[in-house]
């Protein structure tokens, strides 16, 4: 049996038949933690700060494109508001002709007319079904905590 090999004999870390830039080369490509094409540790920072700025870039892109898709709210007159919600109290669908004269009384068109009732007639709607639901759960409470049962009491 024959003892192993040391390291300084080892073909492939042996410095015997590289040149001395080779030698440089393999020594940093050892103390970088074995990354191909030894890069120092400032290397590496300056890849990584380099990503993270290109990562904020492109953040801040779509922000700005998300601001621009959906503009911000446009505030409503006062007026405009009691108008409008005075309409919705009499009739919750407003023909053609009333919503026309409506934009045209707040410079308005007429989708953005149709838009206002339709939103407002799903949050009615969403609130009664809500206030419908409380009103049956209550009834029910107030049977059960009266003593009234559904099932037939057994005898």
């Amino acid at each position: 049996k024959q003892p192993a090999m040391p390291w300084d004999q080892n073909p492939e870390q042996s410095t015997g038949n590289y040149s001395e830039d080779e030698q440089n080369r393999k020594q940093k490509w050892r103390e970088g933690g074995g990354e191909a094409g030894g890069k120092t540790e400032r290397e590496k920072e300056d890849k990584n700060e380099k990503e993270l700025q290109d990562e904020q870039e492109k953040k801040r892109k779509r922000e700005n494109e998300k601001q621009k898709q959906y503009p911000e709210k446009r505030l409503v007159s006062k007026s405009l508001m009691d108008t409008l919600w005075a309409k919705f109290k009499l009739n919750r669908c407003p023909t053609i002709q009333e919503s026309l004269s409506l934009s045209f009384e707040f410079d308005m068109t007429h989708k953005q007319i149709s838009q206002w009732f339709c939103k407002r007639r799903k949050k009615y709607n969403k609130e009664m079904s809500k206030r419908k639901h409380k009103r049956k759960h209550m009834r029910w409470r107030s049977l059960c905590c009266q003593g009234w049962s559904r099932t037939p009491a057994l005898k």
